[in-house]
């Protein structure tokens, strides 16, 4: 009868242990994905993602191009960008004083960490352009020139959502890349 016992705790103590490896294993899995997810979007933080600030950045800049996910530049870069709106990029985007509040709050809180991510190689001052990251620089090197800005299709390398399937998401991932004219890209 001792025999039995000793048979079935060992058993039981299999059982348990491999359950609680399973479930550490499965929530080692979530954590890591959730990172690559936020990695690959630029996201520094996704909280406020469908809050009134995060509604109006999108329909006021996204109004004439891609909303870009906060997580892509530092806070210091978003906030030279909405103080210099009326000579933005060669147009004037001059909002009232509301949203440009609501707007740079929106954009401080959910900035890219310098150091962190995208920014990990940043150095010196904060770019006003995503197309200046080292990171970025270093993604699309392999692009040809004539893909993109001779691609009249997509014209400059900041019209991410043109190439980046799910730009608009947030979501980089270069399995999703679709050149017009070209195809899926694959370096």
């Amino acid at each position: 009868m001792n025999a039995n016992v000793n048979k079935v705790v060992g058993y039981l103590r299999w059982g348990i242990a491999g359950s609680l490896l399973l479930a550490a294993w499965g929530l080692s899995l979530t954590g890591m994905s959730r990172a690559s997810d936020n990695y690959n979007r630029g996201v520094a933080n996704s909280s406020g993602v469908s809050s009134p600030a995060a509604m109006a950045y999108r329909e006021e800049c996204g109004a004439c191009h891609i909303a870009y996910p906060p997580g892509l530049l530092p806070e210091a870069s978003w906030r030279s960008i909405m103080t210099t709106l009326d000579d933005h990029f060669g147009e004037n985007a001059e909002l009232s004083e509301g949203p440009v509040a609501m707007i740079t709050a929106y954009l401080s809180e959910n900035a890219g960490n310098p150091g962190r991510g995208m920014l990990k190689r940043m150095a010196g001052e904060a770019p006003l352009r995503i197309t200046e990251l080292p990171y970025f620089i270093r993604k699309h090197d392999e692009v040809p020139e004539r893909l993109v800005s001779g691609n009249p299709e997509v014209g400059s390398f900041s019209n991410c959502n043109v190439c980046h399937q799910r730009a608009e998401r947030g979501e980089f991932d270069e399995d999703t890349v679709r050149i017009p004219g070209y195809g899926r890209w694959d370096d």
